[in-house]
């Protein structure tokens, strides 16, 4: 009787099995990578602190840096959820950064603005809301 139980339960586990979902390939040590749009990963015209050849004659402007948060939420395990779907949908590293109270979801790096205004304004084309904050 015991070993009819054992059949019939392998046979419905094997039955419901089915495909392997993206947490499946993450634990086979797969990293999960969607399909996006190239330019927004292409970051390579307006990313980062980039030194440039020149010699800037505004000190101001070349010490700004400008980031895109996503989302600031009060728990640390949400939040931890929240930058694994952001990171999964965007392509970008996203930063978790504590600020009492809030855990808040940032990512990227442009020294001015208007490039960090048009990866907004290029995501939310995505229906993917951040905003524009200034670091220093």
């Amino acid at each position: 009787m015991k070993l009819l139980f054992v059949v019939v339960g392998l046979a419905m586990g094997i039955s419901f099995a089915g495909d392997p979902t993206d947490m499946d390939s993450l634990f086979r040590g797969n990293e999960y990578s969607p399909e996006l749009n190239a330019s927004l990963r292409d970051t390579s015209a307006t990313a980062g602190p980039a030194i440039s050849g020149k010699a800037s004659t505004d000190k101001k402007a070349s010490k700004d840096l400008y980031v895109l948060q996503f989302e600031a939420v009060g728990d640390f395990d949400a939040a931890q959820r929240r930058r694994a779907e952001l990171s999964a949908s965007t392509g970008y590293a996203i930063q978790v950064v504590f600020d009492a109270p809030f855990y808040k979801l940032r990512a990227g790096g442009w020294n001015n603005k208007k490039a960090a205004d048009d990866k907004a304004r290029e995501l939310s084309a995505y229906n993917i809301s951040a905003f524009v904050v200034k670091v220093r």
